[in-house]
């Protein structure tokens, strides 16, 4: 899909190369409708593969990043019976692992409360930017169920088994201070400052290789269930392909020709 896809409760804006998708049902503090579950599966289908975009940010609008699942329509699963209800499980990772695995930089600016769902769907961005007034809550025991939405595999990698099982029995929520100790979060800022933030960070990593960047995010999200053999024939093949890229031969042909460099994050960025 090369077009822009029509969205129902969410916004999709693009500045340059950096791709914004915003939740917005902030009267239900962005909690995960049906139809912005649509949404997300068709923003995958844009962004997968389209070399206009080189990173995405996530955002919420409003007091919160998202809520988690909507409670209001819950009820209705129990009409649905079992099987219906475990396929639509099913379904929302069909696009949640693309969206997990896409071949640029994903990252989530929570601004707010990352609630149950919404907080598996922070986890499963690249990077966590977040403000001071930030909450995180694996809220899903205090309604009887299981953490859903990828989180029983992203959060025990970040945090280790014992403390992800301890969020996850309590329900207890936690501010941006703990969450940052914890591994959780990349970065914090005062509120109001970090969906501008991340976009910033987005801006500059879209001046470097895109296919690298791709290539190297997938390692490392298989790197735990993957040998050290594994990983070694991973990189001997992507790095045989990257040394061919137009990306490359550039910048390695700028060094040695002593020009200034093609990608330096180290450099300041020109409107510094």
């Amino acid at each position: 899909m090369s077009v822009a896809p029509k969205l129902t409760c969410t916004k999709l804006e693009i500045a340059g190369r950096v791709a914004t998708f915003t939740l917005n049902r902030p009267e239900a503090l962005n909690a995960l409708s049906w139809e912005m579950r649509e949404d997300f599966k068709a923003l995958v289908e844009f962004l997968d593969g389209n070399e206009a975009i080189g990173a995405l940010v996530l955002a919420g609008e409003g007091r919160a990043f998202c809520a988690g699942g909507d409670v209001t329509t819950m009820t209705s699963r129990l009409d649905d019976g079992p099987g219906q209800s475990r396929q639509r499980i099913l379904d929302v990772h069909q696009w949640l692992l693309r969206l997990h695995n896409i071949d640029c930089p994903v990252i989530a600016a929570v601004d707010g409360l990352a609630f149950g769902g919404g907080f598996s769907l922070a986890l499963a961005a690249d990077l966590v930017f977040a403000s001071e007034k930030a909450k995180f809550c694996a809220v899903f025991a205090r309604i009887g169920l299981m953490p859903d939405m990828g989180l029983a595999y992203t959060l025990p990698r970040l945090v280790g088994p014992q403390m992800a099982k301890d969020l996850m029995f309590t329900g207890r929520s936690i501010d941006v201070t703990e969450a940052k100790a914890l591994g959780l979060v990349h970065s914090v800022y005062p509120a109001g400052e970090v969906l501008a933030a991340a976009q910033a960070y987005a801006a500059r990593l879209v001046e470097g290789p895109k296919t690298a960047h791709g290539l190297a995010k997938k390692l490392v999200n298989r790197s735990f269930e993957r040998s050290w053999s594994d990983i070694a024939e991973a990189e001997a093949d992507g790095q045989t392909l990257l040394f061919t890229s137009d990306f490359s031969k550039e910048a390695i042909r700028r060094f040695l020709a002593k020009e200034p460099a093609l990608y330096n994050w180290d450099a300041k960025p020109a409107a510094e």
